[in-house]
């Protein structure tokens, strides 16, 4: 089993998910939050919400009223506005692409990473009625 992210948007109290399993985001997280950062974008690792790694790996109970990581995560989770989110996507994608920084030692997955993101800004661009973004760290 391995570590992904999820791209998720809060509408309307509700948690929107594509389900995607986004593997070259979640191992490049830091590199990516480090490019952010230097380009004066919101955080990328801001927008990684761990609550449900956190209740799997910990083998949590859900609090009382909860029938998901999800209802935890609305309620008590890491959150982007939608407008936030796009900036630091849009900004981090269009970065990526014409500085081809390298993305991993063995092989360069710059390409996967590209990819991942072009597939996470259609998302969000998706669901207009979208308050907040995060990225759900799932396993």
């Amino acid at each position: 089993m391995s570590t992904v992210l999820w791209a998720n948007c809060l509408v309307e109290g509700e948690v929107r998910s594509d389900q995607e399993d986004r593997a070259a985001l979640y191992r490049h997280a830091k590199k990516l939050d480090a490019l952010s950062r230097s380009l004066r974008l919101p955080s990328f690792l801001a927008a990684c919400d761990q609550t449900d790694q956190r209740y799997n790996l910990q083998d949590l109970e859900l609090p009382a009223g909860m029938s998901s990581t999800n209802d935890v995560m609305v309620a008590d989770g890491a959150w982007l506005t939608r407008a936030d989110a796009l900036a630091m996507l849009e900004g981090l994608h269009a970065h990526i692409r014409e500085a081809k920084p390298r993305f991993g030692l063995l092989g360069n997955q710059h390409a996967d990473v590209v990819d991942e993101l072009a597939g996470v800004i259609a998302f969000v661009r998706s669901q207009p009625a979208a308050e907040k973004f995060n990225f759900a760290v799932v396993m």
